[in-house]
């Protein structure tokens, strides 16, 4: 399993694309979907994800999720409860990956695995 973060429009899922040479169509927006597609994308969308379950399923997965913890903090409960969740949730799925990629401006910095990817 792969876990690719970065901000917002920061060039993740193309990224990806280039990388792999999957399709758009090889890409799923829900866990469900997930289960049988080679990319996750906006997993942010999804904090209480069942990172077991999924994996036990589609163990060479890529994830990609959006850094929602920087910036400043909402004044609203709930979504500084939601950023705790995500932040939760990537961490488990860092520590289980065996790459863990920060795209900024486009630009891959690995953060964990040594070997080359592609």
């Amino acid at each position: 399993m792969m876990l690719i973060i970065g901000g917002a429009g920061q060039g993740k899922l193309d990224y990806v694309l280039r990388k792999t040479g999957y399709t758009p169509d090889q890409v799923a927006r829900t866990p469900e979907e997930a289960k049988h597609k080679p990319i996750f994308d906006g997993v942010e969308d999804w904090p209480d994800l069942d990172e077991e379950g999924l994996l036990a399923v589609n163990p060479e997965l890529i994830l990609i999720c959006d850094e929602v913890g920087c910036g400043v903090v909402p004044v609203d409960p709930s979504q500084r409860a939601w950023r705790e969740q995500v932040g939760r949730l990537c961490c488990r799925l860092a520590k289980r990956a065996e790459r863990v990629e920060r795209i900024f401006c486009g630009l891959p910095m690995t953060l964990k695995g040594d070997a080359p990817w592609n």
